[in-house]
């Protein structure tokens, strides 16, 4: 009866030292980038602006340029950071051009009016 006592305690002490082992190795892994995370610092203010419209657009396909982006970094062929202009000709030479919005404002006067203002008060005179 000692035998099997002695052989379970020697068991339980075996998972153990392996569910140790599991868990420190867990912890040794690098946790995985996500490409967002690996692209954003490459982006301008501009370019991280662009391609939030991208994204929001064509959601499939900001996805994949996110993930070549990330691996063209990765591979350190990217060096220089990419503005709205970089990002906008990206998808354009894709075949998606990203529709910004565009405003056309008068300033008169010291004052800034849009097009539409600008119409209306002529309009009124």
């Amino acid at each position: 009866m000692e035998d099997k006592d002695l052989e379970l305690l020697i068991k339980r002490k075996m998972l153990e030292l392996q569910k140790q082992a599991l868990l420190e190795e867990k912890k040794k892994e690098k946790p995985k980038r996500s490409p967002w995370d690996i692209v954003k610092p490459y982006l301008t203010e501009s370019g991280e602006e662009m391609l939030s419209r991208a994204k929001s657009q064509y959601p499939k396909v900001a996805e994949y340029v996110v993930r070549e982006l990330a691996k063209l970094v990765l591979m350190g062929r990217l060096r220089e950071k990419l503005d709205a202009e970089d990002i906008y000709a990206i998808f354009y030479n894709l075949g998606f051009p990203i529709r910004v919005e565009t405003r056309i404002v008068v300033k008169r006067k010291g004052k800034v009016k849009s097009i539409s203002e600008m119409l209306r008060e002529e309009e009124e005179d």
